[in-house]
């Protein structure tokens, strides 16, 4: 039993949140109610709040400025939702080339802001600000999607997650016990018998209120609890699912191991949390307080209900860097159906972007794509974007859109890495490309595994 679950939840957190000048639980209380406004009511919100995005971007950032200008617009003629489409999108591209513009003037000092650097479902990295109050809502969004999932403020959280970062410092220890709560950790870049016997340890002997983590990190976890310690009982009170797409055949065996429902959750660092599926697990009802959502076809068009589109997001909230037409790089479809659980919010029938492959070592350590990816992307100088591909078992090609600063340097960076992840064994050619091929289906494959794997 979790005892300082109800003390974290009714003490530490209102406390905290009074220490940090945060309004993140107030704006949680207001969103329990904001989540079954008629759907009027949500779009004359969102209205609002989108027209005074658009006038701050365009009297404070000069890259707004510009963009409207050079297409005979003011913010005047951006008057409904539907108006947006005047706009073009804004793509990576923009964010990399043109982030100074992007900040807004009433934002200039960057050490007040958030910053997010993220490498995305399609490996070009990019960066992001985002100022205080927007951080907080976005906050509180979460928060409300998480109890979704069964798990209840305050409770233990266990994850499963590439990169695991925490303060070892006094301060960040004591947040960490008795207000974030995250206990435990399985590095999905080293998923081997031995890290997953010490997680399963550490389970057993605190059960967690919530399992998080990447959708296929999960099943495989859930895999290896099933073939090595099937009389081994794991039941958190939520599962959380995220970063990919979470496959029926893994969410079947995620929740017969854990005898849990699995929760599915889609967003991004760049704006947070997109859609969330409630406890019903009916579709995943869009976070429309912090977020405009369009989906769109390659024309540029808005997609009928059943029909799959990119999604393009519009941030409600961060006036340091504001995120107009935003290219997520991910594929989405709209469902018109009702959720019975009462909640207003639009919704997707389903994600249909954002699969990740797996690699496999010489060690049998699988290693996440997506945290590979936020280690070559982002940790690597000189590259805009990337593709690992692994040939064979200890062979791997790297398809690289080359940045102005590449050199040898990176290069060398990229072999510290390989040497790293993959073993000192482990070779690699690089192929360098004007652009990264897509998919079929219009995404790009980040990580692509060649090596027959027994998932």
């Amino acid at each position: 039993m979790d005892f300082l679950a109800f003390f974290s939840r009714n003490f530490v957190m209102p406390l905290w949140a009074r220490r940090e000048h945060s309004n993140y639980l107030k704006y949680y209380r207001e969103m329990l109610k904001t989540q079954y406004y008629s759907p009027d009511v949500i779009l004359a919100d969102q209205t609002l709040k989108m027209r005074e995005v658009i006038y701050h971007a365009y009297n404070t950032c000069k890259f707004w400025q510009e963009r409207f200008d050079s297409l005979n617009l003011k913010p005047d003629d951006i008057r409904e939702l539907d108006d947006l489409q005047k706009l073009p999108i804004l793509t990576k591209t923009d964010l990399r080339m043109r982030l100074d513009d992007m900040i807004s003037s009433k934002y200039s000092d960057l050490s007040k802001l958030t910053r997010f650097t993220t490498s995305g479902s399609t490996g070009v990295s990019v960066t992001v600000y985002a100022d205080e109050e927007c951080t907080q809502f976005k906050r509180a969004a979460t928060l409300r999607s998480d109890e979704w999932t069964g798990w209840q403020r305050g409770e233990r959280i266990a994850a499963i997650w590439g990169n695991p970062k925490l303060r070892q410092d006094f301060f960040g220890i004591i947040r960490n016990l008795l207000l974030e709560r995250y206990y435990t950790f399985l590095d999905t870049l080293k998923m081997d018998e031995q890290s997953m016997d010490k997680f399963t340890k550490q389970l057993l002997r605190y059960s967690p209120g919530m399992l998080f983590g990447h959708a296929h990190s999960l099943y495989l976890y859930a895999k290896y609890l099933q073939l090595k310690h099937p009389d081994v009982k794991i039941k958190p009170h939520g599962i959380l699912s995220t970063c990919m797409v979470l496959h029926d055949f893994e969410r079947k065996l995620i929740k017969e191991v854990f005898d849990c429902r699995v929760t599915n959750r889609y967003g991004c660092e760049e704006v947070s949390l997109i859609a969330c599926e409630c406890e019903l697990c009916n579709g995943l009802h869009v976070n429309s307080d912090a977020l405009y959502v369009e989906l769109l076809d390659k024309s540029g068009n808005p997609v009928q209900v059943g029909e799959p589109g990119f999604v393009v997001v519009t941030d409600l909230y961060n006036y340091a860097m504001p995120l107009i037409r935003y290219n997520i790089g991910d594929s989405a479809i709209w469902t018109d159906r009702k959720c019975p659980c009462g909640r207003t919010l639009p919704m997707f029938e389903r994600i249909e972007g954002r699969v990740a492959d797996y690699i496999v070592t010489d060690k049998g350590e699988y290693v996440s794509g997506i945290s590979l990816t936020e280690n070559f992307a982002c940790q690597v100088d000189g590259i805009v974007q990337l593709q690992i591909i692994q040939e064979d078992i200890n062979k791997f090609t790297f398809n690289i859109v080359k940045a102005s600063d590449f050199g040898e340097s990176t290069i060398e960076q990229i072999s510290n890495l390989v040497n790293k992840r993959f073993g000192s064994k482990a070779v690699f050619d690089c192929v360098y490309m004007e652009k990264i091929p897509m998919e079929r289906s219009g995404k790009y494959r980040f990580c692509i595994s060649k090596v027959k794997k027994d998932l």
